[in-house]
């Protein structure tokens, strides 16, 4: 399914942005993927040229924390990189921290941010350089860390990350690795049944048929280092909670085959069954599309490349522009939003 693309009507900041529909621009959806209470529906194609940046696992380095809640990251790429918005590292026998906001490295360049947090009270140690896969924070905490942004305070997450564990009753601390203490195994098959797809450069994420997140990336390679923390540690534990909570998962559409005739009526009857999910993500698409953007702020200028903060009826969250055209996307379903809302 092609999208099309909505005439912008306003500007903001020198960038014309009135509608998710600009952020959506190039992008085209493919059949959804679930798993229990969470789905995936792939994204494809990119308003933004291929290789424009360098893919943050291979590239992106944490080379150093200088005190609690500060880090220091380096782009070793020859080409700029966008540092994912609310990375984090886990390592054993250090504090483990996340970031509060997204950012752009030049090629071989490296940034000290001061408003980082500890994601694990209590834990003595600074991480080391880190050159293991990064996560990304767990959905429900998200817009959280993002409104703390430029706050310098390396405990200031532990609170949320205390009543994140209690809704997974897991211990009520701040310590974001009890998640992966717990559940390594089932976030890990998580991502075996939401594999990336050939040509994916991004998706959008529900849960028992409400929209969490919606994530974009430049290309193919950058997605390809953003889907597995993306899908393992940002958007299964929402399925998780479901579980702990005893929600029933949406199943959405069946196949039918009772008083089957024939191969060839069961074959019909798939092909009706693929269109008419396929219809619905056209739908859904449809209605984000629609989604008027609130506000945007201009965080970091780079050259052709420019970071806002942007806010979208109930998502928040990050992007990056490439002459004004989106290239990078991250935006977060508010925690406290109502969720029976139909997108």
């Amino acid at each position: 399914m092609k999208l099309n693309v909505w005439k912008s009507l306003k500007k903001t900041n020198g960038t014309t942005l009135t509608s998710l529909a600009d952020l959506l621009q190039g992008r085209e959806a493919g059949a959804a993927v679930r798993r229990g209470h969470l789905e995936m529906i792939p994204l494809f194609g990119s308003a933004c040229a291929a290789g424009s940046f360098a893919p943050p696992e291979k590239f992106l380095r944490l080379t150093q924390v200088t005190n609690y809640g500060e880090m220091i990251l380096e782009n070793k790429g020859n080409l700029p990189t966008i540092v994912p918005l609310h990375l984090g590292y886990f390592q054993n026998a250090a504090q483990n921290h996340a970031m509060c906001v997204s950012a752009l490295l030049a090629a071989g360049k490296s940034k000290q941010f001061k408003d980082a947090c500890c994601i694990q009270a209590a834990q003595g140690g600074y991480i080391e350089e880190a050159d293991e896969r990064f996560i990304i924070l767990p959905q429900p905490l998200r817009d959280k860390a993002l409104a703390l942004r430029g706050k310098e305070d390396y405990s200031k997450l532990w609170k949320d990350i205390a009543a994140f564990n209690h809704r997974l009753n897991l211990k009520d601390r701040g310590h974001l690795d009890e998640l992966k203490r717990a559940h390594q195994p089932e976030l890990l098959r998580t991502v075996y049944h939401l594999e990336p797809v050939p040509g994916q450069t991004g998706a959008v994420f529900l849960c028992n048929n409400t929209v969490v997140g919606i994530e974009l990336a430049p290309d193919t390679a950058f997605w390809s280092d953003l889907h597995t923390p993306l899908v393992m540690y940002c958007y299964a534990p929402l399925r998780l909670i479901n579980e702990v909570e005893g929600t029933t998962p949406w199943t959405g559409e069946t196949l039918a085959v009772e008083k089957l005739k024939s191969l060839d009526d069961l074959q019909s009857r798939w092909s009706n069954l693929v269109t008419q999910r396929q219809e619905r993500v056209n739908q859904w698409m449809d209605k984000l599309q629609a989604l008027p953007i609130l506000s945007t702020q201009v965080e970091q200028q780079q050259g052709q490349n420019q970071l806002l903060t942007i806010e979208i009826e109930d998502f928040v969250g990050q992007i990056v522009l490439q002459d004004k055209k989106p290239a990078y996307v991250s935006l977060s379903r508010k925690s406290d939003r109502d969720k029976s809302k139909s997108y």
